[in-house]
């Protein structure tokens, strides 16, 4: 039987437990908008230009990425095991509002030793870092590119989607979902500290507010207020998670986060394993996810951690 004080302790724990200490603001920005007038909006082309670029290669559990769970993950077969994915970033530029990064790739510090990143050798062994093939980095993208930011997007705050953010410049403006940053978890005890590493103290976060409050449908924000980036609120994977429907000069694009990681995950309607917070939710909002598209025939998907050939 466990004691009281134990209980009593774990609980304490829990509840005080939060994604990151570092502070944040709340800010209300961009124009609520429907499903339907989503719809009537989506053109083939937008104004936004859009570069995808590959930060890592890597390798995951196969039963965190997918729930082993699902009818459709036993009939195709599958095993659990090690599956090879990559890290993302993105960037939006805007011709009046300028530059947005979309997640952040991999910062300069992880071309250092293992023993002087800002991520613990506990999380650095649970996450298979070992295992990371860095194909890009932040700060020498921003720099060959010439590029100025002028805000950071985040599809959600797990390590994996933050491990550029020491790149940024000072003073930066990094936007998260509702309750992102300070939702608490056990899971925190192990991660906030490499979290808050990571994030530094020259940063801003700011969490994007929506118009309602409830996760049980997706909220939608035209964040420039012309249709040409909407925000989804897909509460699920974590509390804050993100997608983006972006038009672009190149067509229309979904980043999915990891609302979804995989293709196969995505062709199949199977969300995430034991790495999502809320399995219900989050297979409720990719539901919802593939609905929009399906009214968008030529729409490019881009699931968290694969990408469609």
């Amino acid at each position: 039987m466990k004691s009281p004080s134990l209980t009593i302790l774990a609980f304490f724990l829990i509840l005080h437990c939060s994604q990151s200490t570092r502070p944040f603001s709340k800010t209300v920005i961009g124009k609520t908008k429907s499903f339907e007038e989503i719809e009537s909006s989506v053109t083939q082309k937008g104004p936004i230009k859009f570069q995808k670029f590959l930060a890592a290669d890597w390798i995951a559990d196969r039963s965190g990425l997918l729930d082993f769970k699902d009818p459709k993950t036993k009939s195709a077969g599958l095993v659990e095991g090690e599956e090879e994915i990559q890290i993302y970033f993105y960037i939006v530029e805007h011709p009046k509002f300028g530059k947005y990064l979309i997640d952040t790739g991999i910062s300069n510090v992880f071309k250092k030793e293992p023993q002087d990143w800002p991520v613990s050798k506990l999380i650095q062994n649970v996450m298979n870092l070992d295992k990371l093939k860095i194909k890009s980095i932040l700060s020498e993208t921003l720099k060959d590119d010439q590029i100025t930011l002028n805000g950071v997007f985040l599809t959600h705050m797990h390590l994996d989607h933050i491990m550029g953010v020491p790149d940024l410049p000072n003073q930066t403006t990094v936007y998260v979902g509702p309750d992102e940053s300070n939702y608490k978890a056990f899971l925190n005890l192990f991660v906030q500290g490499s979290t808050d590493r990571l994030i530094g103290e020259n940063v801003k976060i700011e969490q994007l507010e929506f118009k309602n409050k409830s996760p049980e449908n997706i909220e939608i924000l035209d964040f420039f207020g012309d249709g040409s980036l909407y925000v989804l609120w897909v509460s699920g994977h974590t509390p804050g998670s993100l997608a983006f429907l972006v038009q672009t000069t190149g067509g229309t694009q979904l980043i999915v986060g990891d609302t979804c990681h995989t293709t196969w995950g995505w062709e199949q309607n199977v969300p995430p394993g034991k790495f999502t917070s809320s399995l219900e939710l989050n297979r409720k909002h990719l539901n919802q996810l593939k609905e929009i598209t399906q009214k968008f025939p030529k729409i490019k998907i881009h699931p968290g951690h694969q990408s469609f050939k």
